[in-house]
């Protein structure tokens, strides 16, 4: 089977982040081509006159990539877009090529446009990275073509390490996008109004460019934070290695990088209960906190600060599940599951 893959690398993440690690995993044998868009002087020249040409407001280079993907999927039995939400403009024009195409959604359905949703139409099959809005999807996707599969992490990067000593003082907050930064700070609040708050150091990881919030600000000007960017695979590594939790509260999530990684270290979460936080042992593997509620974010914290009998139980079952649902390999065999269904359902 030959698979044609466009992927999205994210500037900030490194050799072991994100979806398109998936094209490392797949079994000895497997043809994989992946496409993802590069500074190519005459690529980004290619991709301005063709973005012009169809009126698309996307990077140059995602219009050459595109473009290339588009070619190949000629000579391929699969194409797959690992982001499908980066290049919606694109489906429609999948339709005069009648190629079989699947599409990974990441993003939780409020992020969407109504436009951007009707692009679904296009997309004949869909992986989805979490379970909880498959009722929402399905109403653009046909339900018996979308296929829910769990985002991967590299388990054996990612995982405890015993030599390293976990300060019990060291909070970690890593990306960006959809987290609630009103909430942490509410949090914070009511950490520092206890004797125990003075002692804690929170460590956030926000590339630059994400930092011009105004609330990001505020959270820079608190004593006792620390905002850290630039970091190698091995230091993001020993961030979470040693730090006592993740506090990270949501505004709404899909598939989270993070909470993968933090789950394979054995980093306990902290996070509300919503989007498709379940699907990645939410509520049954460590506890969510409901809706935006602080107070229960703080009681909880408590709760492994004061316990670390409790703290280890989670870790372990973390990292269990970790092993058992996100390993990457396993994840690329039901990646090559889906693709064979498809082609045998075609």
């Amino acid at each position: 089977m030959k698979i044609n893959i466009l992927g999205n690398k994210i500037s900030w993440f490194g050799k072991y982040s994100g979806y398109e690690c998936i094209s490392d995993y797949f079994p000895d044998g497997t043809l994989v081509e992946v496409t993802a868009p590069d500074e190519n002087f005459i690529h980004k020249i290619i991709g301005k006159l063709y973005k012009s040409f169809k009126k698309w407001n996307v990077k140059s280079t995602e219009v050459y990539a595109e473009l290339s993907f588009i070619k190949k999927m000629n000579n391929s039995l699969i194409s797959h877009i690992l982001y499908v939400e980066n290049h919606l403009h694109t489906l429609s024009l999948n339709q005069l090529r009648k190629k079989i195409l699947i599409g990974t959604i990441h993003l939780p359905f409020s992020v969407w446009r109504q436009e951007e949703l009707n692009q679904l139409k296009y997309l004949e099959n869909a992986i989805i990275l979490y379970e909880e809005e498959l009722d929402k999807f399905s109403k653009y996707v046909d339900r018996d073509k979308l296929h829910v599969i769990r985002h991967g992490v590299d388990i054996s990067f990612f995982k405890p390490d015993k030599s390293k000593v976990i300060d019990k003082n060291k909070i970690v907050f890593i990306g960006h996008y959809l987290r609630n930064f009103e909430m942490f700070i509410e949090v914070y609040d009511l950490l520092q109004d206890m004797e125990i708050g003075k002692n804690l150091n929170f460590h956030f990881i926000i590339p630059s460019f994400a930092r011009n919030k105004k609330i990001i600000s505020e959270i820079q000007n608190l004593d006792n934070v620390y905002f850290h960017e630039g970091l190698s695979d091995e230091e993001l590594l020993d961030f979470y290695q040693t730090s006592y939790v993740l506090l990270m509260p949501m505004e709404d999530s899909g598939a989270n990088t993070a909470i993968v990684q933090a789950l394979a270290t054995g980093l306990p979460i902290i996070t509300n209960d919503i989007g498709g936080i379940r699907t990645y042992g939410g509520g049954k593997i460590f506890e969510v906190v409901e809706g935006q509620n602080s107070q229960s974010m703080v009681n909880l914290f408590l709760k492994y600060y004061h316990d670390e009998d409790f703290r280890s139980q989670i870790s372990y079952r973390q990292r269990q599940f970790a092993k058992d649902y996100l390993d990457w390999n396993l994840i690329a065999k039901q990646h090559l599951s889906i693709y064979e269904y498809i082609l045998n359902n075609n």
